[in-house]
């Protein structure tokens, strides 16, 4: 019995001792102080133990890093980016001998829009400098203002390196449903094979 009551005494001194600590300190003074037992509980059973995981992991990787045979970097100078670039560059232009390939599409894709093509001009044009040549078609074609605008977008999405040099149209009577339409395109094709 005397236990029990010893117990129940040194319980009133603790639940006296807080009550007095909570009155001097305050709320806020309590929740700092449990915060700061809550950083402590988390620094040793987290924090510590990550950083031991970490530095484990910086040492094998440093252990990794000394069995690597040392490789050579090449060191590209900006003449050889440059030429690599345009490499690049030429490569995606096809060649004279895909011209008439081409030209094919062009000339399918105005059929496949009810466009009907009449005789047109063809010149290659080669300069000295730089790497492409290009081919200039004159396309004379004959429909209505959809069908050429739609023939339009179709070559410049089916052959990227056509450029569309000039439009022009003719229309005879207001009435005519149909317009003359002169294509000028350009194809950029390579100088020489790769």
């Amino acid at each position: 019995m005397t236990t029990v009551l010893n117990q129940s005494m040194d319980f009133s001194k603790l639940t006296w001792a807080v009550r007095r600590l909570y009155f001097k300190l305050g709320w806020q003074g309590i929740s700092a102080i449990a915060l700061a037992l809550l950083v402590c509980v988390l620094t040793v059973g987290v924090i510590l133990p990550v950083h031991g995981e970490l530095e484990d992991m910086q040492e094998q990787l440093m252990h990794s890093y000394r069995q690597q045979p040392n490789m050579q970097v090449a060191v590209v100078t900006p003449e050889q980016g440059l030429a690599k670039e345009l490499a690049t560059f030429e490569a995606e232009f096809s060649g004279i001998e895909h011209l008439t390939d081409e030209l094919g599409v062009l000339f399918r894709l105005a059929q496949g829009h009810g466009l009907e093509v009449h005789k047109g001009e063809y010149t290659l044009v080669e300069k000295k400098q730089g790497v492409l040549r290009s081919f200039e078609a004159n396309v004379p074609v004959t429909g209505s203002y959809q069908q050429v605008k739609a023939l339009v977008l179709d070559v410049l999405e089916s052959l990227p390196n056509v450029a569309l040099a000039e439009l022009s149209f003719e229309r005879g009577e207001v009435a005519e449903n149909q317009v003359k339409t002169r294509l000028r395109l350009v194809f950029f094709i390579r100088k020489r094979a790769v």
